[in-house]
């Protein structure tokens, strides 16, 4: 049975309109403002081939989701929490309890869209989280989309920085070992890789989860990192690598819209303070994970 795949990444920001206009800056194709009907959040939506971004607001958010969120801004913005996908969240609340993980109760993720026909519409989502009392932004959850196709549409997929999904995300950890565990059991499955640095886990779409050293991503991605680190946290997701149709072009519009970058490897790289707290690595599309 092959691990569970990566659904969409949750990128805590605030305030939401600034963090709109900074993914516009980055060349994505960022959808309007919506809210979580039943939550009080807001979101904006990047819409990429199988995965997609959620700049995430708490806005009017009940306590306890606010208060689970609220610790995450001692480091900044950033990532916070990060979905894989579901066929039943049933059946994955009663495995993960049986393992002996704390699950949360379904929500109801509910938003207003727009189709590209300019046909209003609704989604259908639902959630459920695995909060961990350590590393608690190292947490993972998982979602069902009933109606995919007011998730995943393809009209909004084009993007000038020429983007086409997530490759791999990275989260830097002040001990990976306390994390293979959890992450072994949530992905349902065992790592690809595991080394005293860290652990990877490859999805049936090959794209990579990667959880690795401060020192290691210090190594790797240096300057580039969120200015906050880890402060206290023990942990959080910090890079997100993009496959990419064109590096010209993704470096042409980056210029044009005066976001700083530097080459990385085949590819580039934007620092973390210039997307919301996240390190954006964008690499041809035919890059080796």
């Amino acid at each position: 049975m092959p691990i569970r795949t990566l659904d969409h990444f949750l990128i805590l920001v605030e305030p939401l309109e600034l963090a709109v206009a900074t993914y516009a800056q980055l060349g994505f194709h960022v959808r309007p403002i919506a809210k979580h009907e039943a939550l009080g959040s807001a979101n904006s939506v990047i819409h990429l081939k199988n995965t997609y971004l959620e700049l995430f607001f708490l806005g009017d958010s009940p306590p306890a989701i606010a208060e689970q969120y609220r610790p995450r801004f001692a480091a900044g913005q950033g990532l916070a929490n990060v979905s894989l996908q579901s066929n039943s969240l049933e059946a994955d609340t009663e495995r993960l309890k049986a393992a002996g993980l704390t699950t949360y109760p379904i929500l109801n993720a509910r938003r207003k869209i727009v189709r590209p026909d300019g046909t209003p519409d609704y989604t259908a989502s639902s959630s459920f989280y695995l909060w961990r009392e350590e590393h608690c932004y190292m947490s993972l959850f998982h979602s069902v989309h009933d109606k995919p196709d007011t998730i995943f549409i393809e009209a909004y997929t084009h993007h000038a920085n020429t983007v086409h999904d997530v490759t791999r995300l990275v989260y830097m950890s002040d001990d990976p070992g306390r994390d293979l565990g959890y992450f072994t059991t949530v992905y349902e499955g065992p790592p690809a890789s595991n080394s005293p640095e860290g652990f990877t886990f490859v999805g049936p779409r090959g794209e990579v989860t990667e959880v690795t050293t401060v020192e290691r991503a210090t190594a790797r991605y240096g300057r580039q990192l969120p200015n906050g680190g880890v402060r206290d946290l023990g942990g959080l997701p910090v890079a997100l690598h993009y496959s990419t149709d064109s590096i010209d072009a993704c470096a042409a519009h980056l210029k044009s819209h005066n976001v700083t970058y530097i080459q990385f490897g085949e590819g580039l790289i934007v620092p973390a303070d210039q997307a919301c707290g996240v390190t954006t690595v964008f690499e041809p599309v035919n890059h080796t994970n």
